[in-house]
Protein backbone atom coordinates (compact mmCIF):
# COMPACT_ATOMS: atom_id res chain seq x y z
CA UNK A 1 0.00 0.00 0.00
CA UNK A 2 2.85 2.37 0.46
CA UNK A 3 4.26 1.83 -2.76
CA UNK A 4 0.87 2.66 -3.99
CA UNK A 5 0.21 6.10 -2.18
CA UNK A 6 3.97 6.72 -3.45
CA UNK A 7 2.67 6.50 -6.77
CA UNK A 8 -0.39 8.56 -6.07
CA UNK A 9 1.93 10.88 -4.77
CA UNK A 10 4.33 11.46 -7.95
CA UNK A 11 1.25 11.65 -9.49
CA UNK A 12 -0.18 14.57 -7.55
CA UNK A 13 3.24 16.18 -7.27
CA UNK A 14 3.52 16.59 -11.37
CA UNK A 15 0.20 18.05 -11.39
CA UNK A 16 0.81 20.28 -8.94
CA UNK A 17 4.08 21.53 -8.97
CA UNK A 18 4.69 24.60 -10.74
CA UNK A 19 7.99 25.44 -12.84
CA UNK A 20 10.88 25.32 -10.35
CA UNK A 21 9.20 22.72 -7.98
CA UNK A 22 9.58 20.08 -10.10
CA UNK A 23 12.47 18.73 -7.73
CA UNK A 24 9.49 18.02 -5.38
CA UNK A 25 8.76 14.97 -7.38
CA UNK A 26 12.35 13.79 -6.79
CA UNK A 27 10.87 12.71 -2.90
CA UNK A 28 7.88 10.53 -3.77
CA UNK A 29 9.90 9.08 -6.34
CA UNK A 30 12.78 7.70 -4.07
CA UNK A 31 9.88 6.59 -2.07
CA UNK A 32 8.28 4.62 -4.44
CA UNK A 33 11.53 2.98 -5.12
CA UNK A 34 11.82 2.11 -1.47
CA UNK A 35 8.74 0.12 -1.53
CA UNK A 36 9.52 -1.68 -5.16
CA UNK A 37 12.63 -2.66 -3.76
CA UNK A 38 11.42 -3.54 -0.18
CA UNK A 39 8.61 -5.75 -1.85
CA UNK A 40 11.16 -7.48 -4.12
CA UNK A 41 13.72 -8.54 -1.61
CA UNK A 42 12.10 -8.84 1.71
CA UNK A 43 8.67 -10.13 0.79
CA UNK A 44 9.47 -14.00 1.44
CA UNK A 45 7.45 -17.18 1.68
CA UNK A 46 7.13 -17.89 6.09
CA UNK A 47 7.88 -21.52 5.32
CA UNK A 48 10.71 -22.06 2.79
CA UNK A 49 11.60 -18.46 2.24
CA UNK A 50 11.39 -18.10 -1.20
CA UNK A 51 10.92 -14.80 -2.85
CA UNK A 52 7.07 -14.09 -3.52
CA UNK A 53 7.19 -10.34 -2.90
CA UNK A 54 6.82 -9.83 -7.24
CA UNK A 55 3.80 -12.68 -7.00
CA UNK A 56 2.13 -11.22 -4.52
CA UNK A 57 2.40 -7.93 -6.06
CA UNK A 58 0.20 -8.76 -8.91
CA UNK A 59 -3.28 -10.01 -7.22
CA UNK A 60 -3.34 -5.68 -7.45
CA UNK A 61 -2.78 -5.40 -11.01
CA UNK A 62 -5.43 -4.31 -12.72
CA UNK A 63 -7.34 -6.50 -15.83
CA UNK A 64 -6.12 -9.28 -17.05
CA UNK A 65 -2.26 -8.62 -15.44
CA UNK A 66 -4.37 -9.73 -11.96
CA UNK A 67 -3.50 -12.62 -9.99
CA UNK A 68 -5.24 -14.68 -7.62
CA UNK A 69 -2.29 -16.33 -5.13
CA UNK A 70 -3.45 -18.28 -1.67
CA UNK A 71 -0.24 -20.95 -2.15
CA UNK A 72 3.95 -20.73 -2.08
CA UNK A 73 4.68 -21.74 -5.97
CA UNK A 74 8.25 -23.49 -4.20
CA UNK A 75 6.85 -25.36 -1.28
CA UNK A 76 3.03 -25.07 -1.61
CA UNK A 77 2.30 -23.98 1.93
CA UNK A 78 -1.10 -22.20 1.87
CA UNK A 79 -0.90 -18.39 2.51
CA UNK A 80 -4.02 -17.95 4.48
CA UNK A 81 -3.15 -20.60 6.55
CA UNK A 82 -2.27 -19.65 10.02
CA UNK A 83 0.30 -20.60 12.21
Amino acid sequence: MFGIASWLAIIVSLFFAREGLRILTIFPFLAFMAAALAQIFFVRCPRCNGNVGLLVAQTLAPGRFKTHVSNCPYCGVSFDHTA
